[in-house]
């Protein structure tokens, strides 16, 4: 009885828990999202803005912030979180979207080409410690972006980085 409740011990402490700390599916993202570009309706006049969330089956919010440019939708910012993992707004995306949309000259929309989505490592120095937070920040082809992590493993070498939040702004022109 001893020998298996060490092995289930060993089990738990060395396999993911219950609701896996996996990294969003980037790919599949932007698949989500140029979908959801190209079948939202037409806007009523070049400058509508509209909010689309989207739920993928893994539990990701896909939060797109988008711009009718007369021809076509427009991405400005997007925030994907797991809300498991976070549950509100972190750090500079809400005052960046705010700047952003304070700056629009809606005679003179900007051709925003579609942001890329791509897998950001996490700051990796240590120590680090268990549910630590660290967060990255720079820009990138015209969008600002923020990535934020939690440790969801042990201490130092042992951590294991999951990703809590994914949030991107256009620059304003």
């Amino acid at each position: 009885m001893g020998v298996r409740w060490i092995i289930l011990l060993l089990m738990l402490l060395g396999s993911p828990s219950v609701g896996a700390e996996e990294d969003p599916p980037f790919d599949e993202f932007m698949a989500l999202i140029e979908r959801t570009l190209d079948t939202t309706g037409p806007g009523n006049q070049a400058g509508d803005r509209s909010e689309l969330f989207r739920y993928t089956e893994t539990g990701w919010e896909v939060r797109m912030m988008t711009l009718w440019d007369g021809d076509q939708w427009r991405l400005l910012a997007l925030r994907m979180h797991h809300p498991e993992r976070i549950t509100e707004i972190e750090g500079q995306w809400q005052e960046r979207y705010e700047r952003l949309l304070a700056s629009i000259d809606r005679e003179r929309l900007p051709e925003l080409p579609l942001p890329d989505l791509f897998d950001v490592p996490p700051p990796d120095y240590n120590p680090a410690l268990p549910e630590e937070l660290r967060s990255r920040r720079f820009t990138h082809d015209g969008f600002w972006y923020e990535v934020r992590w939690y440790n969801a493993g042990g201490v130092d070498d042992r951590a294991r980085w999951a990703i809590r939040s994914y949030e991107l702004v256009a620059l304003p022109q």
